[in-house]
């Protein structure tokens, strides 16, 4: 067992032993996600957690409106504030119970947590937040305290690493602190009698004493959810036991080559990194091997085409048109080798104040080949220029627009 403490904030794991080795799975090992091309040397390089021994981590947090993030503002709820501080690829589940009874919570499981387990998963993990709920009604703090044992042997059972969370205070009614307080000395006590972790969130001064609900800076106006503020303190509480969990990259170890060049160092292994390639353009191959602490190695790559050099357009010569007849505005876009095979182009139509008062947006269109927009004019009589701008595969903007007059009569 570890602890991390800071003040009157404590975190503590209880450490699960190591997942037995597993076979090769499919990896997802890609540059810059499977793209085919790139304008810089700087490569995005991993497989997203869908590795060779395992794929991204599950954690399904159950509980209700407080463990949802019901008081926080979008993108800053209480679990993905959390998973922000955690350094793993993961897949995040919601189980929401009404009023997060322990009751419903044990009927509910199998259904809305165990379903959700995956074998070849990094890590399989179930957060919980029970209690509150419960005491809202008058419940017996030592029978929902069983329950809560109940309920995580039951997920233990299915596979899941349990963090278990104490419960934070609230004003109404009355008997909640007192049921509160023997709940959570009891979990406190005894944890790692039926869990993996407790995140005690009840512990830290800023959210978990009587009355700190009251505090608008962590919670919000029906002083019983935290906003964004008190999530964040949740997170940074409920993140450090994650971390301590048992993962299995954290047995994991890589290392990349470009082409047959000398392979790099061993390093632990990551998700996703920065790579830089190099210099020159054309195929790029990278690749990189993986071992899993059990002895079993796995090679894997994937190219991509360095491409620096941008296109340029041609706009293929002025057009006059008689307002309401079609208009025909002809372009062609040049791009050398190792270009791709097409491009997006925009085509603006502007006055000669420079104004824009109609553009076209045509994507993938066949470099080298003559190309055309027709549309029926209905601009106002006058003299326009229309410009020719392109995108190249690579994602290089043209170095020269084409243009060209368009003369409505």
């Amino acid at each position: 067992m570890c602890a991390v403490a800071g003040g009157a904030l404590a975190v503590m794991v209880l450490a699960a032993a190591l997942p037995s080795a597993a076979s090769a799975l499919h990896s997802r090992f890609s540059i810059n996600d499977g793209a085919q091309y790139s304008r810089s040397l700087w490569v995005g390089l991993g497989d997203g957690g869908w590795s060779s021994f395992f794929e991204p981590g599950v954690v399904v947090w159950d509980g209700g409106s407080i463990i949802v993030g019901g008081g926080a503002a979008p993108g800053f709820k209480f679990p993905t504030q959390t998973l922000a501080l955690v350094p793993r690829a993961c897949r995040s589940r919601v189980s929401a119970t009404h009023d997060a009874r322990i009751a419903d919570m044990i009927a509910e499981g199998p259904s809305q947590v165990d379903r959700r387990y995956r074998p070849a998963a990094d890590a399989n993990l179930c957060v919980v937040l029970a209690g509150g709920g419960d005491f809202c009604k008058g419940a017996d703090p030592v029978a929902i305290y069983e329950g809560l044992r109940t309920y995580c042997a039951a997920r233990r059972v299915a596979g899941f690493t349990v963090v278990v969370l104490t419960v934070l205070p609230r004003s109404d009614p009355p008997t909640f602190e007192a049921s509160r307080a023997v709940y959570n000395r009891l979990v406190r006590d005894t944890w790692p009698e039926f869990a993996d972790g407790l995140a005690d969130i009840a512990a830290d001064p800023r959210i978990g004493d009587a009355l700190d609900n009251l505090d608008r800076q962590y919670y919000g106006p029906g002083a019983t959810h935290p906003n964004s503020a008190g999530c964040a303190v949740m997170a940074a509480v409920t993140a450090p036991v994650i971390n301590g969990l048992t993962w299995r990259s954290a047995a994991c170890e890589m290392r990349v080559r470009d082409g047959g060049s000398a392979w790099g160092l061993w390093r632990p292994y990551v998700a996703l990194s920065a790579w830089q390639l190099p210099q020159g353009d054309g195929t790029r191959r990278v690749q990189a091997e993986y071992r899993d602490g059990h002895g079993s190695s796995v090679v894997v790559s994937d190219s991509i085409r360095v491409d620096t050099v941008p296109p340029t357009t041609v706009a293929r010569g002025n057009v006059v048109v008689r307002r309401g007849a079609r208009a025909t505005l002809i372009y062609a876009v040049i791009d050398p080798p190792p270009c791709g095979s097409t491009a997006t182009v925009t085509v603006e139509i502007a006055r000669s104040s420079g104004a824009v008062v109609k553009r076209f947006v045509q994507l993938r269109q066949p470099i080298g080949k003559p190309l055309a927009v027709t549309f029926t004019c209905r601009l106002a009589r006058g003299k326009y220029r229309y410009t020719v701008k392109a995108r190249d595969a690579a994602g290089n903007p043209q170095s020269a627009a084409g243009s060209a007059r368009l003369t409505v009569r």
